[in-house]
């Protein structure tokens, strides 16, 4: 489809080359950009944290590709009813304004298209990280509990110094045992100090004792 606004040849031949870019750009995330960024080993430390995420990956995904396939058949029977109003109309000059409006929604339903790839892409990787893990397909409550309370150990583990600051030390016990959070208090402050939490209690001991 060459564009009206270029005069020049050349660039109409670039542009409709730019244009071929959109599959390539809406394949969505690689399976190493999954894995390393989206299930990553520190956000997600157990096989069962990455197991739970990717459902949670698959379901925004299918939420997607449901609405896409809506939007994409309305789309496509609004582009038929705008060919049967092009076929009925006599005049010249809303005959061509009626095929700019069909060319414009052509273009709207083959991005739409192209997303539907990109997503499928990203759910075919999450669905086999769901697929590979069919022993957490039917857990009982009791071991649902035990693993992601394993996960969330894990992820404080990773991470202490955020778990610390916005829960307490009260769940850093119960997280890593009284032990590892006694070790991990004494190098915290020796590397970096106090707490802001630490610090207004201080200020607050001083002030009633100013007081």
């Amino acid at each position: 489809m060459e564009l009206a606004i270029l005069q020049n040849k050349e660039d109409n031949k670039m542009m409709e080359a730019i244009s071929s870019f959109l599959t390539d750009i809406q394949k969505g995330n690689t399976e190493i950009q999954i894995n390393n960024f989206v299930l990553n080993d520190i956000g997600f430390p157990t096989v069962y944290s990455k197991y739970q995420q990717a459902k949670v990956e698959l379901l925004s995904r299918w939420s997607r590709i449901v609405d896409l396939d809506y939007s994409i058949r309305e789309d496509e029977i609004k582009i038929k009813i705008k060919e049967r109003e092009i076929g009925k109309e006599d005049d010249d000059l809303k005959k061509q304004l009626l095929k700019i409006e069909s060319e414009k929604m052509l273009m709207g339903l083959e991005g739409k298209k192209a997303s539907v790839n990109g997503i499928l892409n990203e759910a075919r990787i999450f669905w086999k990280v769901y697929a590979e893990n069919p022993q957490f397909h039917n857990l009982s409550p009791d071991d649902e509990y035990k693993l992601d309370a394993e996960n969330w150990a894990k992820k404080t583990f990773n991470m202490p110094t955020i778990f610390e600051e916005r829960y307490g030390g009260e769940y850093m016990k119960k997280a890593l045992g009284d032990d590892v959070y006694k070790q991990y208090l004494e190098v915290r402050k020796k590397a970096f100090g106090l707490l802001p939490r630490e610090m207004m209690n201080i200020k607050q001991i001083g002030d009633s004792e100013n007081g």
